[in-house]
């Protein structure tokens, strides 16, 4: 079981992965509870959003939505976990890991969101490509 039991997930995808990727593959992960969501309690809710695109300014407006919903809802932020997807944090056939990821995690950090995780759905392929060097590791 995941620390604090969080209420929520929230999985930043890339904004231009998103024009092309359904996300299928990340959500049926959450609801299965397998690789990178494996342990969160079964009441543990989800949501996506987007980076908001290069180089990831507009997740700032994003994150103050999302402080004050959290609010009216009667959640702090510290039940909330934030996974970026593997198209933003990993080498895979989307593209290459987001260069603006650090910058990102320092914007999560300064809006209150200081549970970051790396990752989403694990593709058996990339992580073959992994394995035979085409692609980078990411951990």
């Amino acid at each position: 079981m995941i620390d604090d039991s969080p209420k929520l997930v929230v999985i930043i995808q890339c904004d231009d992965v998103v024009k092309r990727c359904s996300g299928f593959f990340c959500m049926n992960d959450f609801y299965e509870r397998t690789g990178k969501f494996a342990g969160y309690p079964e009441n543990t809710r989800y949501m996506t959003m987007t980076c908001g695109g290069c180089c990831g300014n507009l997740l700032t407006a994003k994150l103050e939505n999302l402080g004050r919903r959290l609010e009216r809802a009667n959640l702090q932020k510290s039940d909330v976990v934030i996974h970026f997807a593997s198209c933003v944090c990993s080498d895979n056939s989307h593209r290459q890991p987001c260069p603006f990821m650090g910058r990102m995690r320092n914007l999560l950090n300064r809006k209150g969101f200081g549970k970051i995780i790396l990752g989403s759905h694990v593709s058996q392929k990339a992580e073959a490509k992994r394995k035979a060097g085409i692609y980078k590791n990411w951990e």
